[in-house]
């Protein structure tokens, strides 16, 4: 009789242990499909954020050419002396016995290959 005892707390015992181990493997596989469902989540997430990023970065350099515009704008309707500057710049006028010297950059060159 005690010996019938012994193998079924031993069977109980293993039955627990199943249990516990197929509880384990239900978590994990839970745990897998919300993990595979997320991560294309969070990728996309950390894309999105890259797009924002560039796109503030476009923003401020417009930003950027929005306030020289505005001042060159500002400049030329209140400042005489900008205008003349502009316009002997631009249009090549230059005022009566002036002589207009520009120095243009030379042409970038392609670089050549070392005769040998």
């Amino acid at each position: 009789m005690q010996e019938l005892r012994s193998q079924r707390r031993r069977k109980a015992e293993a039955w627990n242990k199943a249990n516990r181990l197929v509880g384990g493997l239900i978590l994990a596989g839970l745990v897998t499909v919300l993990a595979s469902a997320f991560v294309p989540e969070i990728a996309r997430l950390r894309h999105l954020d890259q797009e924002l990023d560039q796109e503030r970065t476009t923003l401020a350099a417009e930003n950027e050419r929005r306030s020289k515009q505005a001042r060159e704008v500002q400049l030329l309707e209140t400042d005489p002396e900008y205008v003349e500057i502009v316009a002997r710049d631009k249009i090549g006028v230059m005022k009566e016995g002036e002589t207009i010297i520009r120095l243009d950059a030379p042409e970038a060159r392609p670089a050549t290959a070392a005769k040998p």
